[in-house]
This record gives structure tokens, C-alpha cells and sequence, in this order.
């Protein structure tokens, strides 16, 4: 049977990775627009400062493997700033959990070669869960809240131009430009290129971020799938939280140096070095980092004593704290249906969790 204390430390990660990504909502920082490289290097900061704490604990060890995993998270970190910026806590979380799940699963079971307990149900588990992903992510995008993407007939009536017009026409779903020309001694209307209304642009201009923030979180949750194997081998150099320490030095040297060779590379083309935004951004950037330590240091927990393929896809149940912030906190969500959505999407993330905890893998 798996360790009580892997179960305890799961639901600390996911309290505290659900809810890091909060302050990057924060008014400050929205209005600065603050560069994910230089909002990075403040997390990165963080947890640096804060990886000395396990000293505490354990001997100062040192292992190049944190190196290696705390590269991966600085580019997957950069990543994770521009989904949330784009797509949403809700969406952005959603997704690169649910990606990130099953990609863990397949490292742990099948490269390295954690036994598990019953193969198939663990597989309809993760399904069970992927399905409960989805829906929160659909219901936390607000595609279920009233009105969402419904125009009725009077409201474009209401805008169509007098049929008296003679260049531009509109068709029920879009307006087109017509043209006048010569046939068979009749002037006839044809049509040449869509015209885009102002609400087409902004349709488009949404519909853009949207997917470029999708595009992001689907690179964050293959990278986030990926990110304790590095752990997994140094594993053999060192013990749990030992890890950290040489993960913290890595985090604020790759941060670092990234941040510095953009800076260069800005001024070499001529263009403004990134803004650090000190007092609006250094707080929110900050306390992202510490939110994201804890978990850090609780998910390490988690797999440690439960095994990647179980401790991590648990770890991942995070987007339910972060869809809870999505919904009640910054009411992306509203209506009975999209909260009928949500809940019962987050019951079946629970079961899908339930059933992985009970037929997926043991140490």
C-alpha cells in the first residue's frame, strides 16, 4: 500500500502549483505587461532564495542533474506566463495538466518501468480523468456562460446597412463587398473579398491569442510531463529535497543568463532592453516563486514515496485550485450550466484520481 505521506504532500502541491500562477493576474502586473523573460528571473529568484531552507534538513549536496531540470523550467516557466496571459488561469492550467498527466504516466510505466498494479483500469483512469480535464477547461473558457458566441438575427438586423447601398451587401453571417460590373447589358453585384467589421476584429484578435496560449500550455504540458526526470537520475547522486539546492543554483544562473543574452540581443538590434517593472512586478513575481517552491518541494514528496507514474499525475490534480481561482475569484465562469459543467468535471477528476490512486502503480 502506498505511503499516507505521498498523499499529504499531493494535496499540498496541488494547493500550492494551483494557485501559483495567481499573481500573474494581479491589476500591477497585468498593466505593465511585464516581460515573461524578466517575470521568470523573479521567480527563479525565489526559488533560489528559498531552496536553502532544506538545509535545514539534509546535507548541502550538489548534482547536475538540477542543472539540467531547472533549464527545463525556466523555458517551460516563460511558456507558462504567455499561456496564462493568453488563454487563461483556467484553459492554460487545464490543459498543460492534462497533457502533463499523461505524459508522465508513460515516462513512469513504460520507460522507467514502475510496476503497476493493474494496467488497464489504470488506464481507464487517466481517461476518466482526461475527461474531467476537458470539461473543467471548457467550462473555466466560458464557453458555457449566457450569450457566449450566440448573435441573434435582430441584433445584426439591427446593424445591416439600408438595402439601398449599392457596393456593400451583407449576407445573416458576415458582410461582403459587392462590386458593380457590365454583364449582358445589366449591371449585377459580385462579390470581390469579405469585408471585417469592427467585431470580426476583435473576434479575430481573441480567437488569435486563444490559440497561440493553447500552442504554449500544449509545450508546457509535455515539458511539465518531463520535468522530474531529471530527478528520477539524480536520484542516484542524491535523496529527495537534496535536489533542491543544486536546482535553485540552476534556476537563477539559466534565468539569468537568458535574460542577459535577450538584453544583448535587443540592444544589438537596435530595440529597447525589457523593463524590469521593479515595484509593480518584483511582489507578484516573488511570491509566484515561493507558491511554486512549496509545491515543488511537495510534489517531490509525492513522488518520491508514490512513484512518478502515480505521485505525478496526482500532482497534476492542481487545476482544481486553479479553477476554483478562475471561477470565483476572477468569475471567468457564470450561469447554472457552465457551473454544472464544472462540477461535475471536477467530480470526475476526483474519481479518475481515486481509481489511479488505487490500480495505478506501487513502490
Amino acid at each position: 500500500m502506498a505511503d499516507p505521506s505521498g498523499f499529504i504532500a499531493a494535496i499540498g502541491s496541488i494547493i500550492f502549483f494551483g494557485s501559483y500562477a495567481v499573481p500573474l493576474k494581479f491589476p500591477a502586473v497585468q498593466a505593465c505587461q511585464v516581460d515573461p523573460l524578466v517575470y521568470q528571473t523573479y521567480k527563479s529568484f525565489a526559488c533560489f532564495a528559498t531552496s536553502w531552507l532544506v538545509l535545514i534538513y539534509v546535507p548541502l549536496r550538489f548534482t547536475w542533474w538540477g542543472m539540467v531540470g531547472a533549464s527545463m523550467w525556466c523555458t517551460t516557466g516563460v511558456f507558462a506566463i504567455s499561456a496564462v496571459r493568453l488563454a487563461g488561469i483556467g484553459v492554460a492550467q487545464s490543459l498543460w495538466s492534462g497533457i502533463g498527466i499523461f505524459v508522465s504516466y508513460i515516462w513512469g510505466a513504460y520507460v522507467f518501468k514502475e510496476p503497476i498494479v493493474h494496467p488497464l483500469l489504470s488506464v481507464m483512469a487517466l481517461a476518466v480523468m482526461a475527461v474531467g480535464i476537458v470539461g473543467i477547461g471548457l467550462a473555466a473558457s466560458g464557453r458555457f456562460n449566457p450569450g457566449h458566441g450566440h448573435l441573434t438575427r435582430g441584433s445584426l438586423d439591427s446593424h445591416s446597412p439600408s438595402i439601398k447601398t449599392p457596393r456593400k451587401m451583407f449576407s445573416f453571417k458576415r458582410e461582403e463587398e459587392m462590386d458593380l460590373i457590365q454583364m449582358d447589358g445589366d449591371v449585377k453585384p459580385v462579390l470581390t473579398r469579405p469585408i471585417r467589421s469592427g467585431k470580426d476584429d476583435d473576434k479575430y484578435r481573441k480567437d488569435n491569442k486563444l490559440f497561440r496560449g493553447v500552442l504554449y500550455a500544449v509545450f508546457v504540458g509535455v515539458s511539465n510531463g518531463s520535468f522530474l526526470i531529471p530527478f528520477k537520475y539524480a536520484t542516484k547522486e542524491i535523496h529527495g529535497v537534496e535536489y533542491l539546492v543544486s536546482f535553485g543554483v540552476g534556476a537563477l544562473t539559466v534565468s539569468s543568463t537568458i535574460l542577459g543574452v535577450y538584453s544583448l540581443l535587443q540592444v544589438y538590434l537596435g530595440k529597447p532592453t525589457p523593463s524590469f517593472h521593479f515595484r509593480a512586478a518584483v511582489g507578484p513575481g516573488l511570491l509566484t516563486g515561493v507558491l511554486w517552491s512549496a509545491g515543488n518541494v511537495c510534489s517531490i514528496i509525492t513522488t518520491q514515496y508514490l512513484g512518478m507514474a502515480l505521485g505525478w499525475p496526482l500532482v497534476q490534480c492542481q487545476l482544481l485550485v486553479s479553477a476554483m481561482w478562475s471561477v470565483f475569484y476572477y468569475e471567468e465562469v457564470s450561469g447554472k450550466k457552465a457551473a454544472s459543467v464544472l462540477l461535475g468535471s471536477c467530480g470526475l477528476v476526483v474519481v479518475g484520481a481515486m481509481m489511479l490512486g488505487r490500480f495505478g502503480t506501487h513502490k
